[in-house]
């Protein structure tokens, strides 16, 4: 995430997009009118494109299979300056709308449908989705991406050419595209919006339907961010904070390792005296412990690497669809050139520490015997590292506290429905198969019956936007009040609308909370009906009573001459995109109602169908499989999981937080209880001759175990002296991942730092009882 994107002069490509304050819409995309209008008027891009993605299906050649499609101006890819591994890229000729247009296919596509043909080229493929075409014609390949090109997403497939459209109308209320372009030399992001802020005025100017107050009124805003950031989102504050966690860990491993190793040459110190006395000169004492140290750093830097390359695979389903260009992490040369130089660098530190440690006259170690007492000096380096590992460990359980404490309460946050024993799956329908509502309804009808006949379903249904997922939306839309103030240009107040069929909310355990749900009949009123949301109710009528009331959209008004809606019901908010988020405010119209005939003029092509089963729903997804199959034989079906699996994903974020901070928590925790324990037990062999002379003038067990437990406990006391100002400080970080916990959580800070104090004081134990057994003739007999 830290590297370019795999694009040449990767570091001036932009996203272009809009913001909308005045419609409450802090993110809102491009339409084909303002990419026009910006592209042949600004200052600040050397060439600029637009796309937008969508899911088609791919048949024939095999099983059909739902794909992700990008459809682009060629100059997306010229922006990008793209090259084919095969044949050419899209030209305008190649036009989505244009029977005879071709396709460019991702090398993925290529190699696992095609077996890498080179052949490919000139082959047609059908991928049926497209708006527009009834009668769907084999597209032709007249291209193949090389494997680095990824865009906009690591899963596209297929890429479409397409036009703009109307060059009279910048069609404000539909920013569904997305800009990409690159900077002209020296133009920065913050310079190129500037430029376009000064083109925004200018729309009314060049489109018949934009107008100065509707600039003024919805505050159009261009926002210009450099691409990798678009990319990378809000994944990057995630990752540093466990790339700090695993540093923090890697210097308690270093602690623990020179530790480790003053111990050893510590004991070692007669060794090397004895070789000196021998004629041994300082280059072959190098070269000796050189080879020692080099053989533990090699061998622990190649039990790191094949660690490494089993732990790809857990990360590749830890972080599935959630780490951006994750498919580009491998162990590659760099990884490799870094594990080596560590190896290198291990090595020449550890075999250093004997020889600094010992560079002074060793005669008078010849004469030192393994009783008495270590220096001051030692003592305290050996001290000082079990200080540094405690201090550090502290910090990472603290830190893991905090996020285990936060994921357990996202996942004690009431959804506003009932996820447990749901089934969901989207089938994927197409505009070609399904051109109007009457054909895509009646599928989805018979679907229903089918599943609802299966042995254990209670419910089946439908809803155009299902809760707790970021994918495809219907959007939103500005609602008014209906009355004699409404004015067809002005601005409401924005919410999602969703389509539901009637039974949706008592499948998915959503509360009726007043009026009723929709009815077979309801949209053959003169006011079709709605039902809102309690929070979107409370917005739009306060304290007054919605039932019977109207509301109008005031963007399609604008337009259209559509009847108003009539509120029948209020039912319960849900959550957003995620646990503890701001229920969203939702209008939902209904869908597979009687007649077929919707509000809106939408087509039930992507919904979600959720299938509320009395025993567990894995049990019914073969079952699923089969009658989808009945229904339609050429009908791919995406997303079949729980709603528990749902809920679980929403917080995948946090999960992968927690996971990999606790186990570096639990890592710390195990080096740093090893440390203490081999710093008391060392420090009770070199004092065997000391606590000898303590026995033999009648100090008791008891007393012995308790000195040796009270310098065990020092050390760990100054550790979390020191360890709590500093996880104070650092665990700040964390805000944007905790969900009603604060940082500083007196709880979570108490309960570590005494769990920390417990495991020093078992660590201790040992050597404390092995102290207290010291037979005095022994430690007093001199070597």
């Amino acid at each position: 995430l830290l590297s370019p994107l795999p694009y040449p002069d990767s570091d001036r490509l932009v996203s272009v997009r809009h913001a909308m304050p005045g419609l409450g819409l802090a993110d809102a995309g491009q339409s084909g009118g303002t990419y026009e209008h910006y592209q042949e008027h600004n200052h600040a891009f050397v060439e600029m494109g637009l796309y937008f993605e969508s899911f088609f299906n791919l048949v024939g050649d095999g099983e059909p299979e739902r794909i992700r499609v990008a459809l682009v101006t060629p100059s997306v890819l010229t922006v990008l300056q793209a090259t084919p591994q095969l044949e050419r890229l899209l030209s305008l000729e190649d036009d989505a709308a244009s029977a005879e247009g071709g396709v460019l296919i991702s090398h993925s596509l290529w190699e696992r449908r095609f077996g890498g043909d080179a052949a490919v080229i000139g082959r047609t493929i059908r991928v049926i989705g497209l708006a527009g075409e009834r009668d769907p014609r084999p597209r032709t390949v007249i291209g193949v991406l090389r494997p680095e090109f990824a865009f906009p997403h690591p899963e596209t497939q297929v890429w479409y050419s397409i036009r703009t459209g109307e060059p009279t109308r910048a069609n404000l209320r539909n920013l569904y595209l997305t800009g990409v372009a690159r900077l002209r030399t020296g133009v920065s992001p913050a310079g190129a919006e500037a430029d376009l802020r000064r083109l925004v005025p200018l729309l009314a100017d060049e489109y018949t339907d934009v107008t100065p107050e509707l600039l003024q009124s919805s505050q159009l805003t261009p926002v210009v961010r450099p691409l990798r950031d678009v990319i990378v989102g809000d994944i990057a504050a995630t990752l540093w904070i466990v790339l700090g966690g695993v540093a923090f860990v890697l210097l308690i491993a270093c602690a623990n390792v020179a530790n480790l190793f003053l111990v050893r040459a510590d004991r070692r110190e007669r060794e090397i005296g004895v070789r000196e006395a021998l004629g041994a000169r300082r280059g072959e004492l190098v070269r000796y412990f050189l080879s020692e140290s080099a053989v533990v750093a090699v061998a622990g830097s190649i039990l790191g690497l094949l660690l490494a390359y089993a732990g790809l695979g857990l990360l590749s389903v830890l972080a599935a669809g959630m780490i951006p260009r994750l498919h580009e992490v491998r162990l590659d040369g760099a990884v490799l050139l870094f594990a080596l130089g560590i190896t290198i660098l291990s090595a020449l530190v550890f075999a250093g520490i004997p020889l600094v440690r010992h560079g002074r006259d060793l005669t008078p170690s010849l004469r030192v015997g393994r009783g008495v007492t270590p220096g001051r000096a030692r003592q305290r380096a050996h001290r000082f590292l079990v200080i540094s590992q405690t201090a550090l460990g502290l910090v990472l359980l603290t830190a893991s506290g905090l996020m285990v404490q936060s994921l357990r309460r996202l996942q004690q946050v009431d959804l506003g429905f009932n996820p447990e024993g749901v089934l969901t799956f989207q089938p994927a329908l197409t505009f070609a198969q399904h051109p109007n509502y009457r054909t895509a309804a009646g599928l989805h009808v018979r679907l229903l019956e089918r599943l609802r006949a299966l042995p254990g379903v209670e419910a089946a249904e439908a809803v155009s936007d299902l809760p707790l997922t970021a994918g495809p939306t219907n959007g939103d839309l500005d609602f008014v009040v209906d009355g004699p103030g409404f004015e067809a240009r002005g601005i409401g107040v924005l919410g999602r609308y969703s389509y539901a069929t009637p039974g949706y909310f008592a499948a998915m355990g959503i509360p009726l909370l007043s009026g009723r749900t929709f009815q077979p009949g309801d949209l053959e009123a003169e006011a079709p009906p709605v039902i809102l949301s309690a929070g979107f109710a409370g917005i739009l009528f306060g304290s007054d009573d919605p039932i019977g009331r109207r509301i109008r959209l005031a963007a399609l008004a604008a337009f259209r001459d559509d009847p108003p809606f009539t509120v029948v019901g209020v039912v319960g908010d849900v959550a957003g995109e995620m646990p503890g988020s701001t229920p969203t405010n939702t209008a939902y119209f209904p869908i597979l109602a009687v007649p077929m005939n919707p509000p809106l003029l939408f087509v039930p092509r992507d919904v979600s169908v959720v299938v509320r089963i009395a025993q567990s729903p894995v049990s019914l997804m073969p079952a699923l499989r089969e009658v989808v199959a009945q229904v339609d034989p050429e009908l791919p079906i995406a997303g079949v999981r729980t709603l528990e699996q749902v809920a679980a994903d929403s917080m995948a974020r946090n999960r992968f937080a927690m996971v990999l901070l606790s186990i570096a928590a639990l890592a710390s925790l195990f080096l740093g209880a090893i440390g203490l324990y081999g710093v008391i037990s060392y420090g009770v062999g070199q004092r065997t001759h000391e606590i000898g002379v303590r026995i033999a003038l009648g100090a008791r067990s008891a007393q012995v175990r308790r000195m040796i437990l009270r310098q065990g406990a020092a050390v760990a006391l100054t550790g979390l002296a020191i360890g709590i100002p500093a996880a104070l400080a650092l665990t700040r970080f964390l805000r944007t991942l905790l969900f009603q916990v604060s940082p500083t959580d007196p709880v979570i800070f108490a309960g570590t730092s005494a769990l920390l104090l417990a495991i020093a004081l078992l660590a201790s134990c040992l050597p404390a009882r092995r102290a207290a057994r010291v037979d005095p003739m022994e430690a007093l007999r001199y070597e």
